[in-house]
């Protein structure tokens, strides 16, 4: 018998083959700077999978080495909290339908545009194949259309979600609020050992349905601590040594987090913008917002406990030294001091079973309700709706909220 536990016969190692697939196009998800979000369904020789595809809706060398950068950072990241991505996908521009391809290329840049991620059904599968091959363009024409392939989050993002709650007069439950940070700071401690985000807000934090929260899109992420120069990311999440060009580091992401954290337990965002402004009167604006310290999450709302809201401020004081200093860090207060400080606390299967709960008015099952137990008032009644309401405001926290 051989030595060797396995006969590997011929060495393939280093082998080299070309694979193709065929993607249809379902609908569009989501919208940012460079490109458009898909649903899509991948299929090779019978077998189909569905998948997120963000493509680049310019044909610009510049954009293109900038959206293949974005690439090549996602792929390399893997993390239970990050969502996954595949690679990089290209179509000549001759095979691209010349009603598709203007569409594209005329679509305005809304960063705001995010609709719920469809649930999909077998037959959802509807639009014509992208691969197909229309005379739109000369054969000639060797330009390319790239796409970025990741994992289709079948969910929401935390800002739909909270924009839903904010609808029907309701915050999202503080426990589950920093939960949900918490997830996006593993994932940033990870992601920290290599490149910093520099675009967290809450439409880049997605939930699937079983509760698992990924961060999304690195597209303007710099590989390591960044030098400042070009001015990238949304004002409205940016922290002063952002805004200012300065060197960046993971403080910066820590920065943006946690006004997402505070923005989901108050209700306020304490760096909103007015509408209307250009991005030179957004940076004025945002500039002198930070001659003021924000005031603590528990001087704004009655029910943030504060040993949160002491973490919170932390995390958005405006000299960074002031901040914590590894992402980590901020998790294990989150989790020590809070989340877990009694034993028991939110876990994916509860963020789930209160999703699920909200999304059918509040019915809940005795299932979820189990799932949910750390949200018990001091009369022991599990209290899974939390009011947008007045008398939960301090003097201070109803002015803000003008």
């Amino acid at each position: 018998m051989s030595s060797n536990r396995y006969n590997r016969g011929v060495e393939l190692d280093g082998l080299k083959f070309t694979s193709s697939s065929n993607y249809t196009i379902i609908a569009e998800i989501g919208r940012g700077g460079m490109g458009i979000v898909y649903v899509a369904e991948r299929e090779c020789e019978g077998v189909t999978d569905v998948v997120a595809l963000k493509m680049l809706r310019h044909f610009k060398p510049d954009l293109e080495s900038k959206f293949k950068s974005e690439a090549n950072i996602a792929t390399s990241l893997r993390h239970e909290n990050i969502v996954k991505t595949y690679g990089l996908e290209a179509v000549g521009a001759a095979e691209i339908p010349e009603e598709f391809a203007k569409e594209l290329e005329g679509l305005s840049h809304d960063t705001g545009r995010r609709v719920l991620a469809p649930r999909l059904r077998p037959d959802a599968r509807a639009l014509p194949k992208l691969r197909t091959r229309l005379r739109a363009r000369p054969p000639q024409d060797e330009r390319k259309l790239y796409s970025i392939v990741m994992d289709y989050i079948e969910g929401t993002d935390l800002r739909t979600l909270h924009m839903v709650h904010v609808q029907r007069q309701l915050l999202i439950p503080v426990p589950l609020a920093a939960f949900i940070i918490s997830r996006v700071c593993r994932a940033l401690g990870y992601a920290h050992q290599f490149i910093v985000h520099r675009d967290i807000s809450p439409e880049n934090v997605l939930i699937n349905t079983q509760g698992v929260v990924k961060l999304s899109d690195f597209g303007v992420a710099a590989s390591g601590p960044d030098t400042g120069g070009g001015l990238t990311g949304k004002f409205a999440y940016m922290s002063p040594e952002q805004l200012r060009r300065q060197a960046v580091d993971g403080r910066t992401d820590l920065y943006s987090l946690g006004l997402v954290l505070y923005q989901i337990l108050t209700g306020i965002h304490p760096q909103r913008l007015p509408r209307g402004l250009n991005r030179e009167q957004q940076a004025a604006h945002v500039e002198k917002l930070f001659e003021k310290e924000i005031p603590p999450a528990a001087d704004v709302r009655t029910d943030v406990p504060k040993i949160l809201s002491d973490i919170c401020a932390k995390m958005i004081a405006r000299r960074r030294e002031a901040r914590y200093a590894r992402s980590i860090d901020c998790v294990s207060d989150l989790e020590k001091k809070y989340l877990y400080a009694r034993g028991f606390g939110p876990t994916n299967n509860a963020l789930q079973a209160y999703w699920e709960a909200f999304q059918g008015d509040f019915q809940a099952s005795a299932d979820q309700l189990k799932e949910l137990t750390f949200l018990k008032d001091e009369q022991g009644k599990i209290q899974l709706k939390r009011p947008v309401a007045g008398e939960f405001y301090t003097q201070l926290g109803r002015e803000m909220m003008k």
